[in-house]
Order: C-alpha cells, then sequence, then structure tokens
C-alpha cells in the first residue's frame, strides 16, 4: 500500500472515531440530562407523587402509600366531614340534644379518626377491611358509637378510582382532580384532593369536597333506600305483630322464679322455639328474600337478613342448651342474641338517618 493510500484510510478511520466519540458524548449528555430532569424536576412534581399513591394502592403497596398520603390528616378532616353529614341528616334531634351530641363526637374524634386511618390502612395491606377485634375501643358499641355503621357512611369500602385529572400546583400546595365510584350506588364523582409540599415530598393531606361526596352518595341512595322500605313495609308490619305474640309467650316460659326449668317448662319452650318461633322466622326471610332490592338498598337489606338469621341461630342455640343442658349453648345463645340487636339498632339508624321513616322497625 502506498503512503497516500495509507494517509486516506488512517483519515476516514479518525473521521468514523470522532462521529463515534460525539454520538456516544451525545447519549451520555441527553441521558445525564433526562436523569437530572427526572430527579430533579419530574419526580418532584406533585402529579407524579399522585400517580404513585394510585400505584401504591392497585399493588397494596402500604409503605408507598403512607408516603404520599397522609393518612392521619386526611382521616382527621373527614371524620369533621362525616359527622357533620350524620348531623345534618338526623332531624329528630333537639338544639340542645345536638350541642352535646356535637361534644361528644368532638370527645372521641381521636380515637375514630385513629381507627378510621388503621382501617385504610390494614385494609390496604391485606386486601379486605377489617372488624376491630380484641380490646380495641371500637369493638361494638365500646365508645358508645356504632364504628361498623361509621364506616359504612363514609363510603371507604365502597369507593373506587376511575381516573386522575388535572393537578393544579400553587406554590407549596396543590389541587387535584380524581374520578371516583360508589360501588354501592353507582354514582361516579370529582373529588378534590389538596396535596402539600413537606419533608417527604408531596403529600395528599384532605379531601376537600368529601362532604359533598357523602351528601351526593346519600342523595342517590336514598331513593333505592325509600323505595326498599316501601316494597318491605307489608311484610314487617304483618310479621311484627306476630312476633311479638311469640316474644311474650318466650319472655312468660323464661321467667323462672327460680332460675331452672322444670321439665314441663323445658317441653313448652322447645315446642314454642322450634314449631313456632324458628319456622316463623325463616319465613319472614324467605318473604324478605323474595323481594327484589334496589343497588342503594343492598346495605340495608343485609342487615334485616343477617339479624334474623343470627335471631334464628340464638334460638337453635337455646334449644340445644335445654336438650342437652349445656352451659356453653346458653352462653352461644345470648351472644348472638346481642350480634341480632346489634344489627337491629343499625337497621334503625340508617332509617332514621337516611329520613325515610322516623320509626324503628321492630323486627326480632
Amino acid at each position: 500500500m502506498d503512503e497516500f493510500a495509507w494517509r486516506v484510510r488512517l483519515a476516514r478511520r479518525r473521521r468514523r472515531n470522532r462521529r463515534k466519540f460525539r454520538f456516544a458524548a451525545g447519549i451520555i449528555i441527553a441521558t445525564v440530562a433526562l436523569l437530572a430532569w427526572y430527579l430533579g424536576y419530574y419526580i418532584q412534581r406533585p402529579a407524579y407523587a399522585l400517580a404513585q399513591a394510585a400505584e401504591a394502592l392497585e399493588r397494596h403497596d402500604t409503605e408507598l402509600f403512607l408516603r404520599r398520603v397522609n393518612l392521619t390528616e386526611v382521616c382527621d378532616a373527614g371524620y369533621d366531614d362525616l359527622t357533620y353529614v350524620l348531623f345534618s341528616r338526623d332531624t329528630n334531634l333537639k338544639e340542645k340534644e345536638r350541642t352535646a351530641s356535637g361534644k361528644f363526637y368532638e370527645n372521641i374524634k381521636g380515637s375514630v379518626a385513629a381507627g378510621l386511618a388503621h382501617s385504610i390502612e390494614e385494609g390496604l395491606r391485606s386486601g379486605a377491611w377489617p372488624d376491630p377485634q380484641g380490646a380495641d375501643v371500637l369493638k361494638g358499641r365500646s365508645l358508645g358509637i356504632d364504628y361498623e355503621y361509621l364506616m359504612e357512611c363514609s363510603h371507604l369500602r365502597d369507593t373506587s378510582l376511575l381516573g386522575i385529572g388535572e393537578v393544579i400546583r400553587e406554590g407549596s400546595a396543590a389541587t387535584a382532580h380524581i374520578t371516583v365510584r360508589d360501588e354501592g350506588t353507582g354514582l361516579e364523582f370529582p373529588l378534590e384532593l389538596r396535596m402539600e409540599r413537606g419533608a417527604r415530598g408531596w403529600q395528599v393531606v384532605r379531601v376537600t369536597n368529601y362532604r359533598a361526596y357523602l351528601e351526593a352518595v346519600q342523595s342517590a341512595a336514598s331513593a333505592d333506600l325509600s323505595r326498599y322500605i316501601e316494597a318491605t313495609r307489608p311484610i314487617v308490619d304483618r310479621y311484627n305483630g306476630v312476633f311479638r305474640s311469640t316474644q311474650r309467650a318466650f319472655r312468660n316460659l323464661t321467667e323462672s322464679a327460680y332460675g331452672t326449668y322444670t321439665t314441663e317448662y323445658r317441653t313448652a319452650l322447645i315446642r314454642l322455639l322450634r314449631e313456632d318461633m324458628i319456622p316463623l322466622l325463616r319465613k319472614y326471610r324467605s318473604e324478605l328474600d323474595a323481594v327484589e332490592v334496589p343497588l342503594g338498598a343492598q346495605y340495608l337489606a343485609a342487615q334485616r337478613k343477617a339479624s334474623v338469621d343470627a335471631t334464628v341461630a340464638a334460638y337453635e342455640s337455646f334449644v340445644r342448651g335445654l336438650d342437652d343442658g349445656l352451659p356453653e349453648e346458653f352462653v352461644r345463645a345470648e351472644t348472638l342474641h346481642k350480634i341480632a340487636l346489634t344489627y337491629d339498632l343499625r337497621v334503625g339508624d340508617m332509617i332514621r338517618r337516611g329520613a325515610v321513616s322516623k320509626e324503628t322497625p321492630a323486627t326480632p
């Protein structure tokens, strides 16, 4: 190869190497710029934090969700909205009673709001909403409230995220728009979230129009509740008289001055429960089952039927106790009877606060 050809080839090689270097350098610069934009701008936006919260919700990633949602502040503000809506719907309260009730709910706010936050956290982690257990102050009516009914009124368990809309930033705060659906009524609603930037980055700190959402869902459900109650009223009225009669007979037989039952009393009780009360309750349950339940009345219908089932189970345990003389059957019957009463109270609360009836049904 002569010297000229060699010089030409060398020059071409050098040009190729320069092009490759420039290309590689361009890639590196673009990557660094993209990374700097990602770290310095993109992931610092409230929209990114909100997207992460939605992703955490879908993946049941509790740690990420708690980093992007300040549950303590959300539940604290949400409790105020929830109790306001409950009071505004309760037209039976006089002003003095309303003031006393307001103070009561203010006194228990810390415990209930913390319970709501715990329920959300555990529900996110496990995919199932937990009931208060053990020594939890929210178990049953320990605080003087029905926590299960409060959870139902919050609609936390029924609300699904449909989409994320615009996020408007204003300094260290932002307003995010999302669309949700209440699965209990099928209502779709635009929620507004307040977000703030703190030491942990952007976080959701409040559902700004949560009160409006609760009122909208209640309004959507009220027609369904009214329709269901009117459809079942003839059944309830027809059976209430019979239930009262058989319950009087039951009390007369169980009010023993000696605290024990003779063979004659046991036989009469067993016959009353097996042949009258339990079949009557099952027939009542079957008639309720035959009534079409509108979407917004599903929870009320379920509570009514659960009350009947618990009452039947209580009477069956009582009969086994009379038959076998086992104390644990009487204890179980008493426990089931209390559960049935809890369902009845909840049904009464729903009807009264739904402003569809002023009378608590006298179903057993």
